[in-house]
């Protein structure tokens, strides 16, 4: 026998180097390829299956095979190992020993295999292969398992929690062997007495201070302590410091400040606040900013005033305290008024020209007064001549050398600050000629002192002429009156005895004398609705609509100029005895509604004037006629008639899109509504939503807030939380009311914060409560909601945004209606009149069927009515219900709803407000016209 022995860290290269000759081989022996079958029968020796062994210490196995002589080629490669199906080519920590032992007939072949210091990686399965002329002969699997202390997974986290919140805390450790055990430890004292097999999850209840967490693992071989997990409490966070100015203009400040210990929240947000150094009023400034930058650029601050700053930051647990107040100033700024009182007299003696003003009120000077900049030119027949000087601060009259006669000069002056140069005067003018009188024109202001005799003289003739011309008019305004009131019995001209009658209404003359300046309302307000006066003749009322405490709306007929007539609500002023202020607040709310231009919102047809009772005056507003009446009244009658009549989600989503367009419009605009409702929502016929009631809206022309300056009644349930604190409002403020109004809307018509009165309100959101989620509301929808109630106005959401995500989950919800999901069911009894019906105007809610869908009667005398319905699965057991549908539109009169709210302080239901026959809204709803109660409260 020949015995070779190979050992090296590569995969073994066969050699045919031996310590003696192969024997009974010549070395002429040719090498022949061997069958499938004679290769088939090769298989390596069986060896240990299963290793088990502790970790760190060195695996051994060995792999032995023996081949035929005559199938071994010389050059053939050695048994090479595998693990897991990978070749091992780099075996660091694998030391390796090959054997071969030869005769005349085979070759036994041996490869030992050590794993020095066998780790957790080292765990799997191993083979050995062997390749024969192209054929792998591959042995049994070996599969090493190593064991130890156990390894973790996971172990407790460091976590930052909301106080008293419940959490979790998991850990996970693997041997082998297993089981592992876990124990739990919080501020190193054992939690549990038992063991949790791993993974164990520790829910802990609620902390109220920082605590450390760790869990041990156990197994047979040992324990292995996990890292200690910090669990931190979330808290109001540290008021800022080092509040500190920047850079100072006339009217702005910038500064800056240091966060406080955020309490394991991060900040969000901070607010600055700024009074008046010396306060004039209890008003002060709030102004909320993102942070970081801990920066903030206060604006539209007075020039030459001292302010008094602080500020406080929030994170998602609450405010900081307010940092103690700074003071800040602004720089000197130029003058808003130019001097006043500005005259020119001509010095005869010294041939020059006298300039007089007096000086501007101190609050409009911004500044220290520096002196006077006086700008005039000189204009004849050879052209101009401009010229300017100054004057010192304590004078207020400027000598200027006159320079040329027949000419005019024209004189202005302004007031000069370090801050600048203010506003020039009016220009006056004054001609001096080359002999005769002097002419000059005054400032609007004249001041008061010596005046020529011939100005007197002159004003005296006009003043004189002026009176005379009143009193003959007056004269002939009052006997016109009294023949138009009483008639003209005989006309004194003729000396036959006949009998003329002047008509005691002309009703031409009084359209023409019936216009907005009849009213007595501002020159602005009547120069916005000059353009959308109708003639009262073109306008037919009807009956009472509904009716409230100041104001009514009545059904009318609109007569187009092309001469046809549309259906239109006015609204009226219900009392004879309105002040001036209520008649200005009345139109300010068709002015708003004059530019208006989007299918969500409603808009102003026109406005015209009628005589009282009291032969007063009388301002009407004309708007569209809305069938089915306003949004509150219409979910109403939908829960609470005694057929309630089923509206589906799909319809409800699609009223919220159509006021989030209208708001967007509105606010796009900048304009605020400040009164955003379900109830100032009216229902078009095509069932579109459009937003009404601008009583309470105002444009807001600069900046982005509006305060309210006086006491008012507002809707608290409807108010953003800033505005109940401080009366201020911004868009954001409009979009609480719409997550409110949302609200509404998915109870179909409920009272918000049911059970909390008007005074506890504030508190109650002040607390961080809101209104809970509506039964059967989608999650989705109630986030949409909660967005628009963030106590952060900058937070909140836009109409755009808002538009969007509610565009969105209604695309997601199913179509309201399938052709499958319609039924044809005869409702009608044979004794049945068609009298007996009454419609109760409630509309189709699905209105989108397709004529294909429906079937109409073919005898309009049919004693049998065909009616749609839809049927609704309403649950998984194949629950249905219907919904019925009228194929026939109900007529004008029979489908009558309220159109507005009666009164700004609710609703009242009048006889003219018809409801179906045997509803008992009337009864259900015993507190329907007490809204201002519920709702209302004097801010």
């Amino acid at each position: 026998l020949s015995l070779q022995l190979l050992a090296d860290s590569h995969r073994p290269e066969r050699s045919v180097a031996s310590l003696g000759q192969w024997p009974h081989q010549s070395t002429e022996q040719s090498w022949e390829e061997p069958s499938a079958s004679s290769l088939r029968q090769i298989k390596f020796n069986p060896t240990v299956p299963h290793i088990v062994i502790n970790e760190h210490k060195d695996v051994t196995f060995n792999c032995s095979i023996k081949v035929p002589q005559l199938l071994l080629r010389p050059d053939a490669p050695g048994i090479s190992l595998w693990k897991d199906g990978r070749e091992l080519h780099v075996l660091d920590r694998i030391a390796t020993s090959h054997f071969e032992i030869s005769d005349e007939e085979e070759v036994a072949m041996t490869s030992t295999f050590s794993i020095l210091a066998a780790q957790r990686s080292d765990n799997g399965s191993y083979v050995c292969k062997l390749n024969i002329s192209g054929m792998e002969v591959v042995s049994d699997p070996i599969l090493v398992q190593l064991e130890g202390l156990p390894h973790f997974i996971r172990q407790p986290e460091k976590l930052n929690v909301t106080e008293n919140s419940p959490f979790n805390l998991t850990c996970q450790a693997v041997g082998p062997p297993e089981p592992v055990e876990i124990y739990w430890f919080r501020n190193n004292i054992r939690l549990n007495e038992k063991p949790h097999i791993s993974p164990s999850v520790l829910t802990v209840p609620g902390l109220n201070e920082t605590t450390l967490f760790s869990c041990e693992a156990h197994n047979s071989k040992g324990l292995t302590a996990s890292n200690p997990g910090q669990v931190n409490v979330k808290g109001i966070p540290s008021a800022p410091a080092s509040v500190r100015v920047l850079n100072q203009t006339a009217h702005s400040i910038l500064i800056s400040w240091v966060p406080g210990f955020d309490a394991f929240s991060a900040l969000n947000s901070c607010s600055v606040q700024v009074k008046e150094a010396v306060p004039q009023s209890n008003i002060s400034l709030l102004f909320s900013t993102l942070v970081p930058p801990h920066v903030y650029h206060i604006q539209q601050l007075e020039p030459m005033a001292d302010y008094k700053i602080r500020v406080s930051c929030e994170n998602e647990v609450g405010w900081s305290a307010f940092t103690p107040w700074i003071p800040a100033s602004t720089t000197e700024g130029a003058p808003t008024t130019p001097p006043l009182n500005v005259t020119v007299s001509f010095n005869e003696s010294s041939s020059s020209l006298e300039v007089r003003w007096v000086k501007p009120p101190l609050g409009r000077i911004h500044g220290e007064l520096q002196g006077y900049h006086i700008w005039y030119k000189w204009q004849n027949s050879k052209g101009l001549q401009n010229a300017s000087t100054e004057a010192q601060q304590n004078t207020s009259l400027a000598i200027l050398p006159v320079v040329a006669t027949n000419a005019t000069c024209s004189i202005r002056v302004a007031a000069v600050t370090k801050g600048g140069m203010g506003p020039f005067s009016s220009p006056v003018e004054i001609f001096i000629p080359g002999h005769g009188l002097i002419t000059s024109t005054r400032s609007s202001t004249p001041a008061s002192g010596n005046t020529d005799s011939f100005t007197i003289a002159l004003g005296f003739i006009c003043g004189t002429i002026a009176v005379g011309l009143l009193l003959c008019l007056s004269v002939v305004i009052q006997k016109r009156c009294m023949e138009t009131k009483y008639g003209s019995a005989f006309n004194r001209n003729d000396s036959e005895l006949a009998v003329n009658y002047t008509a005691k209404k002309s009703y031409c003359r009084r359209a023409v004398e019936l216009t907005l300046g009849s009213l007595g309302v501002s020159s602005e307000l009547q120069q916005k609705l000059q353009d959308v006066v109708m003639d009262r003749n073109a306008l037919s009322l009807g009956k009472v609509l509904g009716e409230g405490e100041f104001g009514s709306v009545i059904e009318g007929r609109l007569t187009q100029p092309e001469g046809t007539p549309q259906k239109v609500a006015v609204k009226t002023m219900k009392l004879d005895n309105f002040s001036q202020r209520e008649i200005e607040e009345f139109l300010s709310e068709a002015a708003c509604m004059k530019d208006f231009d989007h299918p969500n919102v409603i808009k102003l047809l026109g406005v015209c004037i009628e005589l009282s009772s009291q032969q007063v005056p009388k301002p009407m507003v004309i708007l569209p006629f809305m069938k089915y009446g306003d949004l509150h009244s219409f979910l109403l009658r939908s829960r609470l008639e005694m057929a309630p009549q089923f509206v589906p989600l799909q319809t409800l989503v699609k009223f919220m899109v159509d006021i989030a367009l209208g708001m967007e419009y509105l606010s796009s605009r900048h304009f605020l509504h400040r009164d955003l409702a379900a109830r100032n929502c009216m229902l078009r016929d095509d069932m579109t939503v459009c937003v009404a009631d601008f009583g309470l809206s105002k444009k807001i022309y600069s900046g982005d807030y509006y305060r309210q300056g006086r006491i008012a009644k507002m809707p608290v349930k409807w108010i953003a939380i800033e505005s109940l604190a401080d009366r201020v409002y911004t868009t954001k403020s409009d979009v609480w009311a719409f997550g409110i109004t949302m609200w509404e809307i998915a109870t179909r018509g409920m009272t918000p914060y049911p059970g909390v009165q008007n005074h506890e309100i504030y508190e109650y959101l002040f607390r961080g409560q809101r209104l809970k989620k509506p039964e059967d509301c989608l999650d989705e929808l109630y986030e949409i909601m909660s967005a628009c109630w963030r106590a952060d106005p900058a937070t909140r959401p836009t109409f755009s945004q808002l538009k969007v995500h509610l565009e969105k989950l209604l695309e997601n919800l199913a179509t309201i209606r399938r052709s499958g999901d319609i039924i044809y069911v005869n409702t009608s009894l044979p004794e049945e009149s068609p009298d007996t019906t009454q419609d109760s105007g409630f509309p189709q809610v699905d209105s989108d069927l397709d004529p294909g869908d429906t079937a109409e009667s073919c005898s309009p005398g049919a004693e049998s009515a065909l009616v749609a319905v839809d049927v609704h699965h309403n649950d998984p057991w194949g629950m249905r219900y219907v919904l019925e549908e009228q194929l026939s539109g109900p007529t004008e009169e029979e489908a009558y709803v309220p159109l507005l709210p009666a009164s700004e302080e609710g609703s009242s239901w009048t006889q003219a407000s018809t409801l179906p026959a045997g509803s008992s809204l009337a009864s259900e709803l015993p507190c329907c016209n007490n809204f201002m109660e519920d709702s209302e409260v004097l801010l």
